[in-house]
């Protein structure tokens, strides 16, 4: 009997695999297929090839909503879809659910406190003005431009779930006020680290620094647009390592170039190639760097790992985004099965 396939098909994993090659030996009930190449040739006209008989897929890939639900629908073969991350808004989990497929994502520690380090690292380099003066030293210029200090500032965190807390953590070292507005407080948190839950709007106008945590969806789309960023101070800084569809960009073009705000660091670049932002010496962006630390990539892409090998053997996960699956899928699954 042949070995149920998992196909990985994420870049940030496939990056870390000389790291992972002693757990992954350890497998020896399901065949991992670790090749560049399938993620690299991706496209929605070969789909179908590459996954055939696929029993599970490592998401996400290149190809970003992969897999859409007329794929689902075509490979009764599959079983389980694993994330290898914590976000999973891109996916459409409702069509995994209705043909009996498994979700789960990654929320491990490591994952989180990379994306973390991120914000800092990102405040850090907005308000010291690091990024600009790196870039002129590198031009022959060695004039010394004035930069803010984070310690005893006001940082206000937009969604304090899991990333945002240890955003907050490590607030409490620079010995910032901490405010939040989360939609489900967690009080016992917020007390022992002194956060301080407060309505956005409050927020957005007290905080030096303001911290986007949040998960992207139709409420939270475009969430700060010209309303917000007119309530924030001309002094204070936007930091977004979160999803980039958070931000109106028109609106934080407009705000960052008429300085209404002081800066923006985000790690994302503009979906405007030719942004102004992107001339400008209080915007800062990267290329999605939150989750490229080999620590956060290793222990995230063995979680993924992990839970579908889970799945494929029979077990529940502990990280299923559609327990409702188990109710409702194994009759699906016996049908797909038959169908195959």
């Amino acid at each position: 009997m042949s070995k149920p396939r998992l196909v990985v098909l994420n870049v940030t994993c496939l990056d870390v695999l000389e790291q992972s090659a002693s757990w992954l030996r350890e497998i020896d009930d399901v065949e991992v297929v670790n090749d560049m190449s399938i993620v690299k040739s991706l496209a929605p006209e070969n789909a179908d090839r590459f996954i055939g008989g696929a029993a599970g897929l490592v998401l996400p890939s290149l190809w970003r909503s992969f897999p859409p639900a007329e794929l689902m629908e075509r490979h009764p073969s599959l079983k389980v879809l694993a994330i290898a991350a914590n976000g999973y808004d891109w996916l459409d989990i409702r069509a995994a659910t209705r043909q009996g497929i498994v979700v789960v994502n990654a929320p491990v520690r490591e994952g989180i406190e990379v994306v973390a380090d991120m914000c800092f690292g990102l405040m850090l380099s907005v308000a010291r003005q690091i990024p600009q003066h790196d870039r002129a030293m590198r031009e022959g210029s060695y004039e010394r431009g004035v930069g803010v200090s984070l310690w005893r500032k006001t940082l206000g965190i937009i969604g304090l779930g899991n990333i945002g807390k240890a955003v907050a953590r490590r607030a409490r070292g620079f010995d910032m006020k901490i405010l939040a507005t989360t939609p489900r407080p967690d009080h016992t948190f917020a007390r022992e680290h002194g956060i301080e839950i407060v309505p956005a709007d409050e927020l957005l106008q007290q905080s030096d620094f303001v911290s986007l945590h949040v998960r992207l969806n139709d409420s939270t789309a475009n969430m700060i647009g010209h309303r917000e960023l007119a309530l924030m101070k001309p002094s204070a800084f936007l930091i977004n390592t979160a999803r980039q569809e958070l931000v109106d960009e028109a609106a934080l073009t407009r705000a960052v170039v008429d300085r209404t705000i002081a800066g923006c660091a985000m790690d994302d670049p503009p979906r405007d190639k030719q942004s102004p932002l992107l001339r400008l010496p209080n915007f800062v962006c990267a290329p999605h760097l939150g989750n490229r630390a080999v620590e956060g990539m290793v222990a995230v892409f063995r979680s993924a790992v992990e839970q579908a090998v889970t799945v494929l053997r029979g077990g529940r996960p502990s990280h299923v985004l559609n327990p409702e699956v188990y109710e409702e899928g194994a009759t699906i699954q016996r049908k797909r099965q038959a169908q195959s």
